[in-house]
């Protein structure tokens, strides 16, 4: 047997709203991994479950209420999350005994699971509602750009923070940015909705770095942060690069090089410059150590230490570009194959 994963998007409606203030599923759109509970027989054989049925199981609001009355009794503390068929059956509003068992069932082994004590959210089931508590796939949040207390790279300004669609945007409030075509944008970093919570503006820049960057160093090591699928990886250059102390003009970028990583499973994605790739080597945190340098790369000051590190075209076939970063008076170079990945380390 094998294991397949894909990512799929399926829409829901709610037709009631639960009046206990639990899991709210609203007219949304999930994106969901189907690893943990999806199998697969190996070619030539029959598959034991689509992925269609997989999510056509949760198509009707008794289910979507038996997931939510197991969520709400759901303690990660406890050692027995189990719950009673008579309290289940009480706690969701369904006057029907045999109607709710079947629904019940068709649940069962893949988004619950039947144990001694009752019944219980398995490892999918708990990743489903997790994603609508975090607000994925219920909240749509939205911050206007408000000013942070952090300075732009390229002239000293003042940086702004904005959110939208999931994602944190951070821009400068005086020059162009390092993406101008996209509004003078520094950079833009995903974040659930539930990371906006009981956090000022400074806060939401420092949570949204820490969530991407441990997010993005996974893809760097091969593995997808959504699925754990393996990932593939290019170095793309722009062969005419000149962005004369700013923007290129052919590239619209300050960047001469870009790492693009896509999942080879579900086909997330993930764009960076060049330094990003180098910022968590271990040669690199050792040389800004030996030069009483604390180097974090989940941090502004991480990030904004590698914009000043030099980029140059070592190579065109295969693409190989070289990283020089220096620091009072000594330097540390590193190669990058075509693939974004680190293959030589000199000084």
């Amino acid at each position: 047997m094998s294991s397949y994963g894909r990512l799929w998007y399926w829409s829901l409606t709610e037709r009631r709203a639960p009046s206990n203030g639990g899991l709210r599923v609203r007219s949304f759109i999930v994106r969901f991994v189907v690893r943990e509970h999806m199998t697969f027989r190996e070619e030539g054989e029959a598959a034991t479950r689509s992925p269609d049925s997989v999510f056509g199981l949760l198509g009707d609001e008794t289910r979507l209420g038996i997931l939510q009355a197991l969520w709400e009794r759901y303690d990660p503390n406890a050692t027995d999350n189990a719950v009673p068929f008579s309290e289940l059956f009480d706690r969701v509003d369904v006057a029907d005994t045999g109607n709710f068992n079947y629904h019940l069932g068709r649940l069962t082994e893949h988004f619950v699971r039947r144990t001694e004590g009752g019944y219980e959210l398995t490892a999918p089931g708990l990743k489903l509602a997790r994603a609508v508590v975090a607000g994925g796939v219920t909240g749509d949040p939205v911050l206007e750009p408000t000013p942070v207390d952090a300075a732009c790279e390229r002239c000293g300004a003042r940086m702004a923070i904005d959110y939208e669609d999931g994602t944190t945007w951070v821009r400068c409030t005086a020059c162009e940015g390092y993406w101008p075509r996209r509004g003078g944008e520094l950079f833009g970093f995903s974040l659930p909705p539930a990371g906006l919570r009981d956090r000022d503006p400074d806060g939401v820049l420092a949570a949204t770095i820490v969530y991407s960057i441990h997010r993005f160093e996974t893809m760097t090591r091969g593995v997808c942060p959504e699925c754990g699928g393996a990932v593939d990886a290019a170095l793309a250059v722009c062969e005419d690069h000149d962005p004369d102390g700013g923007v290129c003009e052919a590239c619209g970028s300050s960047f001469l090089g870009v790492v693009r990583f896509v999942c080879t499973t579900c086909k997330f994605a993930w764009r960076c410059p060049s330094y990003a790739v180098v910022s968590h080597h271990p040669a690199l945190v050792s040389f800004y150590y030996d030069h009483g340098v604390e180097h974090v790369p989940a941090t502004w000051a991480g990030i904004a230490r590698g914009l000043h590190w030099a980029e140059d075209l070592v190579s065109t076939e295969p693409v190989t570009l070289r990283l020089t970063v220096r620091h009072d008076g000594d330097r540390i170079r590193f190669l990058l194959d075509d693939t974004g990945t680190v293959v030589d380390v000199c000084d």
